[in-house]
C-alpha cells in the first residue's frame, strides 16, 4: 500500500512538473469574431487537445469575443546589438513584442541596456495585431485602463475619444 501510495505521489509530481513546463511557452489570445478552436489550433500550431487542456474552463463549442485563451507557443529568439538611443521600451516596440517579455528574456534589470550588448528579441511573442476590449455595461476608461495596465491617456489617443466619460456598451477599445 506505501509503494502505491508513493508511486502515486510520484506521478502526481511528474505531472505537476511537465503542466508547468508547458505553460513556460504560452501567450494570451483574445478571441475575434470567427474564431474557433480548430482555427486557433492551426494558427498557433497546436492541437485542439492542447488548447482544451490550457483553457479547462472554456466551452468549446462556445467562444465568446473578447475572451482570454491562453495557448502554446514555441520560443523563438532574434538578436540585436544594442545601438546608441537604444532602450528597452523603443526595442520593444521597434521590435513589435511586449515589453515585459523583453525584459524577462535577458533578465534586464531597472530597464537598462547597455550599448554593444546583445539581447535576445522574444519574436515568438511579437505582437501583429493590437488588442481589443469590447465595452461591457459599467466599463470606465480607468476599469480598463486598470485591467489592461496602460493608462487612460493612451486608451483616449490610440482610440480617438474626444470626452473620457462617454464610451458605449459593445463599443471596441484599442487597449495595447
Amino acid at each position: 500500500m506505501k509503494k502505491l501510495i508513493l508511486l502515486l505521489l510520484l506521478v502526481l509530481a511528474i505531472s505537476v512538473h511537465v503542466g508547468a513546463a508547458e505553460i513556460e511557452n504560452t501567450q494570451q489570445h483574445t478571441v475575434v469574431k470567427g474564431d474557433t478552436l480548430w482555427s486557433l489550433s492551426s494558427k498557433y500550431e497546436t492541437t485542439i487537445t492542447a488548447l482544451l487542456a490550457l483553457n479547462p474552463n472554456i466551452t468549446p463549442d462556445n467562444l465568446q469575443v473578447g475572451q482570454k485563451l491562453i495557448v502554446p507557443v514555441e520560443p523563438i529568439y532574434s538578436y540585436h546589438v544594442v545601438q546608441n538611443g537604444d532602450n528597452v521600451h523603443s526595442l520593444a516596440q521597434q521590435y513589435q513584442v511586449p515589453l515585459e517579455a523583453l525584459i524577462e528574456a535577458n533578465g534586464i534589470k531597472n530597464n537598462k541596456v547597455t550599448v554593444g550588448e546583445m539581447i535576445r528579441i522574444p519574436i515568438h511573442l511579437r505582437v501583429t495585431e493590437r488588442p481589443t476590449h469590447v465595452v461591457e455595461i459599467g466599463d470606465t476608461l480607468y476599469k480598463i485602463a486598470k485591467q489592461y495596465g496602460v493608462s487612460i491617456t493612451e486608451l483616449v489617443k490610440w482610440n480617438n475619444i474626444n470626452n473620457i466619460n462617454t464610451i458605449l456598451a459593445g463599443q471596441t477599445l484599442i487597449v495595447g
